[in-house]
């Protein structure tokens, strides 16, 4: 009977079932975490003074700025969890016992073509890979041909890096002698339909609604003074895209925890803060959040950044240097939230502290000192769901109106709160951006703006919106270094991953090249038409994307659909029975790639080889 309902109703699907929703927005409850240092000894806690002449001074106790909540909604939350991770689980589990595999996979996690066309359920993937290229060791299907490298072993991603090669789509000129500052700005909730100038002004699947709106007019002001990645796709959620940003990764995969998740300090792993480690960089992660979700403040400081600010240390310094009261964080200027400290605030902060490193240089420099390059990892927050919270001064300021596209929708509330919210950051990172620019930091410093990952307000689960949730903008501005290739739009397929070989591209590797284990490719290198990217939400579906067609399909069922991701944004039309069987097979071959590429990642992961030729069991 569980099976029949799951089959006909979209709610009884639990996998997507979400108790929380119920709860108010916690927007009495923010939680400022810490500012780290990591050294020889260790991560202990420092405070970065943005005031000249401030000296340091340790952070002893957790600033805790919290309303109390009342016993009402302290026992709400109680009964929620108690629902979601006790009742819930045990009803599902006792339901799974007493049925055959098939009844049980259909209630829980199948389509009604599932539950007809399959008898049994299927075995698990087979994580082993095997010399599918012939003469050739496997993990070159995974290599793109652009990068030069030495295998340690034909069982392996490990590998050392040591150059690229090919025709270039665009090139960053650098100077050797005078390397740029790396800022990374992921943008929380950041889907690509949001961007006028990445959508294009033909819309093909209508989604500004026949209006000449954009939601990101800031973003889109300077994509267009770099080089942007229309075609770029992300994983959900975003402990899951940091593992693919940062590490060149398909992301641990899961629906019940990430590789990040309790911080994984005794994993090894190799990617952007290491690679600019290598080269002489500082490295810091600055945010406006707290980071004691999934652990980002113990990850964070052991994996390769030297300094991680969160939203404790930017409440500190908004304190101290922009006249914010405590009183101002949760009161009726609203500076904070229950996610942390709103995106205006770590903007400013993040530029103030650009201009005091800057200056600092300058007198080292003019001391005979060498001067030390940054890299640099900044995420906002202000834009995460269930977007009701913004600063009072925006509340009340004047705003475009974005109702043509919410009118008649069913969760009207919901999207325009988000396009709200979505508009405040992108003024921010304007803001942020224009101001850089008039100070002269972006004359040596390239910035990568991307989209943590998709939203889809429009709905209650918001998986059930793939394109919205895993296609994300993306764009390089480098000021000065980019020639005829300012204003260039890049439609090849792309995925967050590809980040670390294109920085590496543009910035050079260390002397004796750099060891990783990732699966990305430069994106300054032309690609090829064949070329695929890996993009998995465990929660809904994985994915592989080629041009412009995306192959949506289970980790262990036959089940999979193809849509146009141009034409069909909202998967309507499934283009799989229009193929001929030697294209299906194709696309099927593709889907084991995409299986065993996933299952190799978690098995590194779970045995804590990734850094290694062979994995000890």
């Amino acid at each position: 009977m569980f099976a029949l309902v799951r089959t006909w109703a979209g709610w009884a699907n639990l996998a997507l079932w979400n108790p929380t929703q119920i709860l108010l927005n916690p927007v009495n409850d923010l939680r400022i975490g810490k500012l780290t240092k990591k050294d020889a000894g260790g991560v202990k806690y420092e405070f970065i003074a943005l005031e000249d002449g401030t000296s340091s001074t340790e952070v002893k106790t957790a600033v805790k700025l919290s309303v109390s909540l009342t016993a009402r909604y302290q026992d709400l939350r109680v009964a929620v969890v108690m629902l979601s991770l006790v009742i819930l689980p045990a009803i599902a589990v006792a339901g799974r016992s007493a049925c055959s595999p098939l009844v049980a996979y259909a209630a829980l996690n199948a389509t009604l073509n599932e539950l007809l066309l399959h008898m049994f359920e299927p075995a698990p993937i087979d994580v082993e890979l095997t010399n599918i290229l012939g003469n050739k060791p496997w993990m070159e299907k995974f290599i793109d041909t652009s990068e030069e490298y030495e295998r340690f072993g034909d069982d392996t991603m490990f590998r050392r890096t040591t150059g690229f090669n090919g025709e270039l789509a665009f090139n960053v000129s650098i100077d050797d002698d005078n390397p740029p500052n790396v800022l990374l700005i992921g943008v929380e909730s950041f889907r690509y339909r949001d961007s006028r100038y990445l959508v294009g002004e033909e819309d093909p699947s209508n989604l500004f609604k026949g209006t000449n709106l954009t939601i990101t007019p800031n973003f889109d002001r300077w994509a267009k003074r770099g080089v942007a990645m229309r075609n770029i796709w992300s994983s959900y959620p975003t402990s899951r895209s940091l593992e693919s940003v940062l590490f060149a990764q398909v992301p641990y995969h899961s629906n019940t925890q990430t590789g990040i998740t309790g911080g994984s300090e005794q994993i090894k792993l190799s990617g952007l803060p290491q690679l600019f480690s290598a080269k002489g960089y500082e490295t810091y992660f600055t945010t406006g959040s707290s980071l004691d979700f999934d652990a980002w403040d113990i990850f964070l400081p052991s994996h390769g950044y030297d300094y991680v600010w969160d939203s404790e240390a930017m409440a500190i310094m908004a304190e101290e240097s922009l006249n914010i009261s405590p009183e101002d964080w949760l009161g009726d200027e609203a500076r904070g939230f229950g996610w942390g400290v709103h995106d205006d605030l770590s903007f400013q902060l993040l530029g103030d502290f650009l201009l005091k490193k800057r200056s600092e240089k300058i007198e080292k420099t003019a001391q005979g000192e060498t001067k030390k390059p940054m890299f640099i990892t900044h995420y906002t927050i202000s834009s995460h769901a269930p977007f009701g919270s913004f600063p009072r001064w925006y509340d009340e300021a004047e705003k475009p109106d974005f109702s043509a596209m919410y009118q008649g929708e069913m969760y009207a509330d919901r999207i325009a709160r988000y396009l709200q919210v979505r508009y405040f950051t992108d003024t921010e990172l304007g803001k942020f951006m224009d101001r850089m620019e008039k100070e002269g930091i972006l004359n040596d410093t390239i910035v990568v703006i991307f989209g943590d990952h998709g939203q889809a307000p429009e709905i209650v689960n918001l998986n059930l919106h793939e394109e919205s949730v895993t296609r994300v903008p993306a764009a390089i501005i480098a000021e000065g270094r980019l020639g005829d290739a300012v204003g260039l739009v890049i439609n090849d397929v792309a995925e967050q991953y590809d980040l670390l070989n294109t920085l590496a591209d543009i910035t050079g590797l260390p002397n004796g090249g750099f060891q990783q284990n990732g699966v990305g490719r430069s994106l300054k290198r032309k690609a090829t038409d064949k070329r695929v990217v890996f993009s998995n939400d465990p929660l809904r579906k994985m994915a592989i994307v080629r041009g412009q067609q995306r192959l949506r399909y289970d980790e262990v069922t036959e089940s999979m659909m193809l849509h146009d991701t141009e034409l069909d944004f909202h998967m309507t039309t499934d283009l799989l029975p229009f193929l001929t069987p030697e294209e299906r097979a194709e696309w099927e071959a593709l889907r084991e790639d995409g299986r065993s590429i996933t299952a190799y990642y978690k098995k590194r992961w779970d045995e804590n080889c990734l850094l290694a030729v062979q994995c000890n069991t």
